[in-house]
């Protein structure tokens, strides 16, 4: 019965084991192959090639694509980036598809890895090849995302065929009831280590089995280690989508096969033999690793149940080169510390190198603040302010990458022209009827009359009335009755200055009556159009003033009998901006436009008032397009009448009584902005 038992764990522990990830890419020395050229093969506007020449390529490389701007990312394990390729070999790869390129030391240790970036044009597909020179990148122009794939070797009758994926196996588990066992039966007998209780027997799906001739020789079969070649990386660009995400979300952790599995009072160490099994790993387990705990999963990958076993058990794991080794957290953690400070003071180690680097665009002393957190411990950066030079030194192993981060900071910053259109137009309509009464013959109620001798004379009053707009009753005694009469003041009745006046008078030698009927209408259009415009590079503050400062007196110490001084207050349109190009062409501007005018219909002791209108706001407009960023629209409507109460409401008569003014004044403000890429 015993070594029935041994015999099925041990075929359980063999159909439990999947094929593991292996390690893809091992240490590589100080012999790693080095990038030897760069260069690109053929000129055609809707296609091209790039060669990577790497005698001697290690492994496959990586592909990626990232948006905003488009890029592809090739990561080339395994491989050194070396001096050979320069400024000049990048700057070969001058096409219509390729837009930008770099080529950095992406990491050192434990592997190196060697990164290619190249920003290329919208839709472009690329489709990468390797052989035994190195990479070989087949660019077309296309439509739609950007696209990148690894196609595998290129072809080469000498080019090795892909190694074959070994099968999944899909594993099922029986929980057998305890039942009372005889003290010499032990399931875990036959493995090494502390047997502990064990209630599962595993075995292989139904659709699996097969019959088996001599049960005691599995304990020999051992699956073939075949590592299975990676599946070539094919990275679309991302989809807009409405739906949210987690961010650093990257989906599926846990690749390994799936058991499921039942134990009880289980000795740890035994477990994780069974793990590093079905893993097709080698187990390491330090000497304080001990216990027995109760697992059960159902349908779960093998890596995952690791990390939670451990993690209960407070526990930590390495996996190097197909070996497991398990080890108390805190011990791990005092072995990496220990690996990183030996790994620095191996970084740090070796002879120093001294280069320069003139700059053309950016300035020194903004580019070596930048400069400094990339350097090593031992490095150090001088700025030559004189001819816009950097002197740096460091490690050989560093210049590669502060070489491409030099150039990618020495780049000609584009510039933008934005113009401002600030409209004003002001409207005015304004209507006035009036009636004025004059007291006297005088002014413009004044009567000549011409008698027949021709002597000119004013009208004559035949009774004793004491002034125009008056009368006066027969005279029967040596007692006159008289009254004078003004239906309407001036000043109330009147307007202040007519357009148009009518004159009418009416005399008797009892009555006298003298009006002026005045009237007014006036019309008025203004229109302001005030255009600013300023040039200014790509994230560059820009600002543009044009006005007059207006002078106002001002008393010091605020008291009376101070002595008078002349100040001034601005008065001006101002325009500023902060443009920022985006990487689809359009523009987001930081915006603060303001007009102030002083206002000399209003006064205060002789100093006009400052209108101001301003806007403040963001926007995005594409190259060469205008919004319209704000408007103000007012309107001002007034109706009045002044006039004798009761005869201002006779129908008609009553005009002659009143004063009845209608105006109507309409101001609008409207904001335009327009940007426009300077092309060079």
């Amino acid at each position: 019965m015993n070594a029935r038992l041994s015999s099925l764990l041990v075929a359980g522990g063999v159909a439990l084991v999947a094929p593991a990830s292996l390690s893809l890419y091992a240490n590589v020395g100080s012999d790693a192959p080095v990038v030897r050229s760069l260069a690109l093969q053929g000129h055609e506007a809707q296609a091209t090639q790039v060669h990577l020449g790497i005698p001697g390529l290690p492994g496959q490389p990586r592909v990626e694509v990232l948006t905003n701007p488009h890029r592809v990312v090739i990561d080339v394990p395994g491989v050194l980036r070396g001096s050979l390729v320069g400024r000049k070999d990048l700057q070969g790869l001058a096409h219509p598809l390729i837009l930008k390129a770099r080529l950095a030391q992406f990491s050192e240790a434990p592997a190196p890895i060697t990164r290619l970036v190249l920003e290329v044009a919208a839709g472009t597909q690329v489709a990468v090849h390797s052989s035994d020179s190195g990479l070989t990148l087949d660019l077309m122009a296309g439509k739609g995302a950007v696209q990148a794939r690894f196609e595998g070797l290129a072809a080469s009758p000498a080019a090795p065929a892909p190694m074959a994926t070994a099968p999944s196996v899909k594993v099922e588990t029986e929980v057998v009831t305890a039942k009372a066992q005889p003290a010499s039966v032990n399931p875990l007998a036959d493995l090494p280590g502390t047997p502990g209780s064990f209630n599962m027997l595993p075995r292989l799906a139904a659709s699996t089995l097969m019959p088996v001739a001599n049960p005691e020789a599995l304990q020999e079969v051992k699956p073939p280690v075949t590592p299975a070649a990676p599946a070539p990386v094919q990275a679309t660009a991302p989809k807009a989508s409405g739906s949210g995400r987690t961010i650093g979300d990257r989906g599926q952790r846990y690749s390994g096969a799936k058991m499921t599995i039942d134990l009880q009072n289980t000795d740890l160490v035994n477990f994780l033999r069974i793990i590093a099994e079905t893993g097709k790993l080698n187990l390491v387990v330090d000497n304080d690793v001990q216990g027995t705990y109760n697992f059960k999963f159902t349908d779960t990958p093998w890596d995952q149940i690791l990390d939670v076993i451990l993690k209960n058990a407070g526990l930590g794991k390495e996996i190097d080169n197909g070996v497991l080794r398990v080890a108390k957290t805190e011990k791990l953690q005092r072995e990496e510390e220990d690996r990183k400070k030996l790994d620095e003071a191996k970084a740090l180690a070796g002879d120093l190198q001294t280069i320069t680097r003139p700059l053309s665009y950016a300035k020194v002393a903004d580019v070596a603040k930048i400069t400094k957190d990339m350097l090593t411990k031992r490095g150090s950066v001088i700025v030559d302010d004189r001819t816009n030079t950097l002197i740096i030194t460091d490690l050989p192993s560093r210049m590669g990458t502060l070489d491409e981060l030099i150039q990618t900071l020495d780049v000609q910053i584009q510039q933008v022209q934005i113009e401002a259109r600030v409209v004003e137009a002001a409207k005015g309509w304004d209507r006035e009827f009036g009636v004025k009464w004059p007291t006297s013959n005088a002014g413009d109620a004044k009567i000549s009359i011409v008698d027949s001798t021709g002597k000119t004379s004013d009208a004559p009053w035949l009774g004793p009335g004491p002034s125009w707009n008056s009368a006066s009753a027969p005279r029967s005694s040596r007692y006159d009755l008289t009254g004078g009469f003004a239906p309407g003041k001036d000043g109330v009745t009147t307007i202040s200055n007519p357009a148009g006046e009518f004159w009418f008078s009416f005399l008797s030698n009892r009555l006298s009556i003298n009006a002026i009927l005045q009237a007014l209408e006036k019309d008025s259009l203004v229109k302001v159009v005030s255009s600013p415009k300023v040039v200014t590079q790509n994230n560059k503050k820009a600002t543009i003033l044009s006005g007059e400062k207006v002078p106002y007196p001002a008393q010091q110490g605020g008291a009376a009998g101070g002595a008078i001084t002349v100040q001034f207050v601005d008065a001006n349109l101002k325009l500023e901006v902060t443009p920022q190009i985006t990487s689809e062409g359009t523009i987001i501007m930081d915006l603060n436009i303001e007009k102030a005018q002083a206002d000399f219909s209003r006064t205060v002791l002789g100093t006009p008032t400052i209108q101001r209108k301003s806007i403040e706001t963001q926007v995005l407009v594409r190259d060469g397009g205008t919004a319209v960023l704000g408007g103000v629209y007012i309107t001002n409507n007034q109706l009045g009448s002044t006039g004798v109460p009761f005869l201002k409401d006779i129908p008609i008569l009553g005009w002659l009584f009143k004063n009845k003014i209608t105006k109507e004044d309409n101001a609008e403000l409207l904001i335009f902005i327009t940007p426009r890429i300077v092309r060079q």
